[in-house]
């Protein structure tokens, strides 16, 4: 074992961060929420029973959002290296009265210093070769020099078993255990306080045996007892006679101690979690609130971007969604008014010859599809361009609006369906269309011809 004890001189630069992985964008960051500045061990010790550090919410440099700390880290500058880092257990945090019995130790342990001496004396010299064997080389070689005690034992096995044969009575044994634990209990237990004690490293160091002792018996402020039954259901599986059940009932109560706070951790990064995904959901609402401001407000960008481009992609869903509105409303009215109109002809187009200044040269080589009216003999006739008819909503609707240059649509004789149908389809295939009332053809290609004129 490495004697620790001229580390306590060394000089430190301690600073304290608060560490996380943002919800939001998944980087790992850290913020620095306080500086010790440099001083040695001894004096950094006593100044973190001093301070207490808040636990809050840092921001994520990258993306901006703000994540509650996963981990407090302290580290070293001096030597650049992470000192301890350990997870922030939101479901266990310390009252007020264990920080001050915390601060209050020395005091606390000075009332039952000497109870708790006689109880160790008598664990010692009951288990005294299995603690002897706990001791480290400098533990041992401290208490023989106060005793005056010479030893040329140059391995901790040797120096174990030198002390096992010349300390004898019952006298040199406590004398012995006192002087050999002086720096285990004043220097690192008492210093460093209860809540700063790292169990399973403690064990490993200074032995199984010890440690179950401090944890029974060590003085402690009334606060912190809780901390007693928690090292007990950790360490203290199994033991003989009377006091076997309650110990096992310890520790099966540890168990699900730990178990509620893993559980209570999880529900506290679950609604961290929430919150972000909750933020996230208000910017996106809020971009579309302002979208659609602009909207209302008629702020439409004429260059044809790719903005542009999803916009017009937007509307023409609208449509798609009126057109579907308008078939569940109407179909009902359509099956109705046909079956009263069964007996009644379906308009017939007229082709009665008009004299008009208007050149139709512009729609040669056109064809031109007329929704409403029929006979499509008579739109066969010598024309300018082709000239298809079709009478409403039907299978072959979509047929002949794709052969079409320029739609019309004879508005009285149409339903609203069949209009915008036809409507919808010149708006996605960019394909000129023209309402008109009329019934003559010659009529309505001068009226097409006129509008180009005026383009």
């Amino acid at each position: 074992m490495v004697d620790i004890r001229p580390y306590m001189d060394t000089k430190w630069h301690v600073t304290v961060w608060l560490k996380s992985q943002c919800k939001n964008c998944k980087t790992i960051f850290q913020e620095k929420i306080f500086d010790y500045g440099i001083l040695t061990y001894r004096e950094l010790e006593k100044k973190m029973d001093e301070t207490n550090h808040l636990i809050k919410k840092i921001t994520c440099h990258k993306c901006g959002m703000e994540n509650i700390a996963e981990v407090i880290s302290y580290q070293d500058e001096i030597r650049n290296a992470i000192i301890t880092e350990s997870g922030i257990h939101y479901g266990d945090v310390r009252s007020v009265e264990v920080q001050e019995d915390h601060k209050n130790r020395f005091k606390i342990f000075q009332e039952k210093e000497k109870d708790f001496w006689e109880k160790y004396y008598d664990y010692a010299i009951a288990n005294w070769r299995d603690l002897i064997n706990e001791l480290n080389d400098f533990e041992i070689k401290e208490a023989f020099e106060k005793m005056n005690i010479i030893s040329n034992a140059n391995t901790i096995n040797k120096l174990r078993k030198e002390t096992l044969n010349r300390i004898t009575t019952i006298k040199e044994k406590q004398l012995f255990w006192r002087l050999a634990n002086d720096y285990f209990i004043y220097h690192h237990l008492l210093e460093i306080g209860a809540l700063g004690w790292e169990i399973a490293k403690d064990i490993k160091y200074y032995g199984r045996k010890r440690m179950r002792f401090i944890i029974l018996h060590f003085p402690l402020g009334d606060s912190m007892e809780q901390l007693r039954t928690e090292w007990i259901g950790q360490v203290i599986k199994k033991n003989y006679g009377d006091n076997d059940f309650l110990f096992r009932r310890i520790a099966m109560l540890t168990d699900e101690l730990k178990r509620t706070k893993e559980k209570i951790l999880r529900y506290v990064h679950r609604i961290d979690e929430l919150k972000t995904e909750k933020t996230q959901l208000e910017k996106r609402l809020s971009e579309v609130y302002d979208e659609l401001r602009k909207f209302k407000e008629n702020k439409i960008a004429y260059n044809r971007d790719p903005n542009d481009v999803i916009k017009i992609h937007q509307l023409k869903s609208f449509i798609n969604e009126l057109m579907d509105e308008l078939k569940n409303r109407e179909v009902n009215q359509e099956v109705e008014q046909e079956q009263k109109d069964e007996h009644k002809e379906i308009p017939v187009l007229e082709e009665t010859q008009i004299t008009e200044t208007v050149n139709l040269n512009i729609l040669e080589g056109k064809t031109v599809v007329i929704i409403g009216g029929q006979r499509q003999e008579q739109a066969q006739q010598n024309y300018v361009c082709d000239v298809l008819t079709h009478s409403g909503l039907d299978p072959k609707f979509y047929q002949v609006l794709k052969q079409a240059d320029i739609i019309v649509v004879l508005t009285q004789f149409v339903s609203h369906v069949a209009m915008w149908e036809a409507k919808a389809y010149a708006i996605q295939n960019d394909i000129p269309i023209h309402f008109t009332k009329g019934l003559n053809i010659q009529k309505i290609l001068y009226e097409i011809a006129e509008n180009y004129k005026e383009k």
